[in-house]
């Protein structure tokens, strides 16, 4: 559903957002320089606190880091 291949940043992470019940927890991401906080947010949001979610500053690529999230996404929307 929000496999990132074929998007660009800022519509992955809105995708996400319609998504992740919790979103106000990281909002929108307005500065795609930004992307790793934006997805520090993600991480610590009440729907994926409990997973074992990628650090977001492991990845030097924000596809690569979403590439590996988006599993989780399409479980939880399941």
């Amino acid at each position: 559903m929000i496999d990132p291949r074929n998007m660009g940043l800022r519509d992955w992470a809105d995708s996400v957002i319609l998504v992740v019940g919790d979103a106000w927890a990281f909002g929108r991401l307005e500065d795609e320089t930004q992307w790793r906080e934006w997805a520090t947010g993600f991480v610590r949001s009440s729907d994926f606190a409990g997973r074992v979610v990628p650090d977001p500053y492991q990845f030097e690529d924000w596809r690569e880091w979403a590439m590996r999230v988006y599993p989780m996404l399409e479980v939880a929307n399941a």
